[in-house]
């Protein structure tokens, strides 16, 4: 046998091998990338179920944040019978304040665009009680500055947290 003819059965023998050596490896790669990805998908899926009931219970929490800051509600919970305006109106808003902090935590469940609308709500109420309270004398009775606060408030155009709990409600229904 000459030289090349022990290289060509060499080569008859060993090229058969590499071209199934090379389908096995990439057969053997791409189902461990499937097995990887339905393991990956699998474990979203189980850890959306977790967080699902979070979410709805932050949503849960964010209206009843604005039922609590619904101002003609706040005003029946804190005004005292002796209190100025000046005293209802710091009162209101150190309590719209302490409500949104102990509610800003659930901020890592909604959307950011949503956390948004909460946090321009908030200012949008300061922004109104202020304004309600340009008509009213700082140190007159509180009676008439609540009065004047549930008037403004009742009218739909000016009640920010209503418009806050339909923007909870469109973004709650998205995950259901």
């Amino acid at each position: 046998m000459n030289e090349v003819s022990v290289w060509f059965y060499l080569l008859l023998v060993c090229l058969p091998a590499l071209i199934i050596f090379a389908s096995c490896y990439l057969l053997i790669r791409q189902f461990l990338r499937n097995r990887e990805q339905l393991e990956l998908i699998d474990i979203q899926r189980r850890s959306a179920a977790k967080v699902l009931p979070l979410k709805l219970q932050a949503y849960e929490r964010l209206i009843l944040l604005f039922e609590r800051i619904y101002i003609p509600s706040l005003i029946a919970r804190i005004r005292t019978r002796h209190m100025s305006s000046g005293e209802l109106q710091s009162a209101l808003m150190i309590a719209v304040q302490q409500e949104f902090e102990h509610n800003v935590t659930q901020q890592i469940y909604v959307s950011d665009k949503l956390w948004e609308i909460i946090r321009l709500v908030k200012q949008e109420l300061y922004n109104q009680l202020d304004h309600v309270m340009v008509s009213t004398a700082f140190n007159e009775d509180a009676e008439d500055y609540s009065s004047a606060l549930i008037e403004h408030f009742s009218k739909k155009d000016f009640d920010p947290t209503r418009k806050a709990i339909h923007a909870i409600k469109q973004e709650a229904k998205l995950l259901l």
